[in-house]
């Protein structure tokens, strides 16, 4: 079933279906809009073009050489496949590719889920100012463990 599935930039016009899949996994959608062409996508082949279904989607909110990596989701019906490994990896080439050297995530549920792929614990004092003005830092995940890798 995830044989013919591939990661690919997201497109404007994804921005709804991305909408849709954060709101299926409990993810907030909240500022993905400004930051869309730093999100990959896997678009399900099977499903309707005009449905725009996406089975995964993860992206990053660059701050100079410091990125916010987030909204990392796979849809529930293709979970346990690897794909979130595999966006973990994708997104992880981009941001190297964009001179980024550290990201930086806020989690409420996947904190070991992202130790083990090498993120560590950090406070919020070590975060770029910048980044601590994000919608994700003000107002979303104003409790949850900071993390951070370095790249």
């Amino acid at each position: 079933m995830t044989r013919n599935l591939r990661i690919e930039k997201a497109k404007n016009s994804d921005y709804s279906a991305l909408v849709d899949l954060l709101k299926e996994t409990n993810l907030p959608p909240d500022g993905i809009e400004a930051h869309l062409m730093n999100f990959l996508v896997i678009r399900n082949p099977e499903a309707d073009i005009s449905s725009g279904f996406l089975v995964g989607s993860v992206g990053l909110e660059i701050y100079g050489n410091s990125a916010l990596f987030r909204s990392l989701a796979v849809h529930p019906d293709f979970q346990r496949a690897g794909l979130g490994s595999q966006l973990v990896d994708q997104i992880t080439k981009l941001a190297k590719k964009k001179g980024i050297t550290r990201l930086y995530l806020l989690t409420d549920t996947a904190e070991e889920y992202f130790k083990r792929k090498g993120f560590l614990i950090v406070t919020r004092d070590k975060i770029p100012s910048d980044m601590k003005q994000s919608v994700e830092f003000t107002t979303l995940c104003t409790s949850s463990p900071s993390l951070m890798k370095e790249i």
